[in-house]
């Protein structure tokens, strides 16, 4: 019967993804569809949980409990972790990252702390040092496709898991999602795997804007992927090597309500809770990631002391709210900008605007602002979606951040965004100087850019119901046959045994001897195999 209740079965990296996938999930569990979350770790920030407690608690139909994992003695996890991992660094091997050292560094760093931690025996792991070392400094066009191809035929190799076989046959879903799949090394791959294997249909999620650019591979070719826009169309085909007709275009419904939502407080009000001059403007600076800006508090106290010290801004009467970046308050834990006049860091202890009176403070900060200034980071999206003049300064600090990753790009006035870009203090402040006097905003441009990037659909059509329906539709669909393994496949499988008990045999060695070394140094057994 096609109008049957669905069974969804979705896998999340964390919680935190609910907020990007929450509404559709209630669009869904309203029609009646028994949805279940599995999470590969319930929280990255605190208050991350909630949103799942949430959902369950307004509808019966949703669980949700941790994603099942291959076991620690599976010899293929350590096999599949080191295939992904070089997967992931292969990408970064292409050319057109030559000048996003940033990213090549991340991920050989993480492969580097990956054997550091992984508790193999000492020459292994001295082994894949070097090999990352060396695949690390490489730029080489046909190198990186020799390797990505070679890798992605090991991926086709790897076995499902029985545990996570096991896990997916007895939910009996219609259908395997999973988001974002391009975390380091991701074992979200085995979800869809198990999916297919069991003749499920399959979709990948991609959650944000810099998903498919500046993390890691997909790894897999499911039967849809839920894509923002046609430049994620694109970036699937040409940097992920997955066909464009598999992707199904839904726009970015993270967004969806800041189309509809109007301010909860008058601008003056506002500025009174913050604790601002109410009869001046302000510029909102909203802080990045981690990554992004490890060291935001010096360049926003150069930032200010330069508008303070400009005679044409009038600065003593300009307001400034610094807003920190949820997931990098450690840096700001301390910092007191009390000593310049009309500048606050709000909220200070930083807020996950999830909900409630956080959330429209969050808004309100946006729609409030006389304009937005950022490094890079999505809240420019946002800022734009309310209308508000958004800038950024390039900033040595920052070099590898903002022009080395390919996403920031696509925000720029000369590639069709709208973000006001400058390469010195003094243009930008004659940015900011032109923005405050009521200078011309550019409406068109901007709602160019939200048009086709965020709501290609229309801007008055929401795009969390495209995401809803592209589920429900796949979930309905018959389901490709799982294809057999090829006599290649097979071949290549039986090559991987070779490694697969290298590997397993390197962790046995590698736990015996930090037993023996802990118990050498007065640690516990139990604590040295932590």
């Amino acid at each position: 019967m096609p109008d049957r209740p669905l069974r969804i079965l979705f896998f999340l990296y964390h919680a935190g993804y609910l907020r990007h996938y929450g509404e559709p999930i209630r669009l869904l569990a309203r029609e009646g569809h028994a949805i279940h979350l599995g999470f590969t770790a319930v929280e990255k920030d605190p208050g991350d949980g909630l949103l799942a407690e949430g959902l369950a608690a307004e509808f019966p139909g949703v669980t949700f409990g941790p994603a099942p994992s291959r076991g620690y003695f599976d010899g293929w996890r350590r096999t599949s972790i080191l295939v992904r991992a070089f997967t992931d660094l292969a990408r970064y091997m292409h050319p057109r990252y030559a000048a996003a050292p940033a990213l090549r560094s991340r991920m050989a760093a993480k492969i580097r702390l990956q054997v550091q931690f992984g508790k193999g025996d000492p020459v292994t792991g001295f082994l894949l040092v070097k090999l990352v070392d060396s695949l690390a400094r490489r730029s080489d066009a046909t190198l990186a496709r020799r390797a990505l191809r070679f890798l992605a035929a090991c991926e086709l190799a790897i076995p499902t898991s029985r545990r996570i076989d096991a896990f997916v046959r007895r939910f009996d879903p219609d259908v395997v999602l999973a988001t974002p799949l391009v975390e380091y090394a991701s074992s979200q791959v085995d979800y869809l795997k198990s999916g297919r294997a069991l003749g499920v249909s399959t979709a990948a999620c991609i959650a944000s804007w810099d998903n498919l650019t500046n993390k890691g591979m997909l790894r897999f070719t499911p039967d849809r992927v839920l894509v923002w826009n046609e430049v994620q169309r694109r970036e699937l085909e040409e940097l992920q090597g997955i066909a464009g007709e598999r992707a199904v275009v839904t726009g970015a419904q993270k967004f969806d309500e800041w189309f509809e939502r109007t301010p909860s407080r008058s601008a003056a009000d506002f500025k009174r809770r913050v604790g601002i001059r109410e009869d001046a403007p302000f510029l909102l600076y909203v802080c990045s990631s981690l990554f992004i800006a490890p060291d935001e508090v010096s360049f926003v106290q150069r930032w200010v002391t330069a508008l303070r010290a400009d005679p044409r801004l009038a600065a003593d009467e300009l307001g400034i709210v610094v807003r920190p970046h949820p997931q990098n308050l450690a840096q700001w834990q301390g910092v007191d900008l009390a000593e310049l006049e009309n500048v606050v860091v709000w909220p200070p202890g930083g807020a996950q605007p999830d909900s409630g009176e956080a959330r429209a403070d969050f808004f309100d900060s946006l729609a409030h602002a006389a304009a937005v200034v950022g490094v890079n980071t999505s809240v420019m999206i946002e800022a734009a979606i309310v209308g508000r003049s958004v800038l950024t300064l390039l900033d040595p600090a920052f070099d590898e951040t903002q022009e080395g990753t390919l996403h920031f790009h696509y925000l720029l006035r000369e590639n069709g965004g709208f973000l006001e870009l400058s390469r010195s203090f003094d243009e930008h402040l004659r940015q900011l100087e032109r923005v405050l006097e009521g200078g011309e905003r550019d409406h068109e441009r901007i709602q160019g850019f939200i048009g086709s990037f965020v709501r290609p659909h229309g801007l008055d059509v929401p795009a969390a119901p495209f995401v809803a329906s592209a589920i429900a539709e796949l979930a309905r669909e018959t389901p490709a046959r799982p294809p057999s393994p090829t006599l290649a496949v097979r071949l290549l499988r039986l090559a991987l045994l070779v490694p697969t008990a290298v590997a397993t045999a390197s962790t046995v060695v590698g736990l015996l001897i930090h037993r023996f070394t802990g118990r050498l140094a007065g640690v516990p057994a139990k604590e040295a195999q932590i």
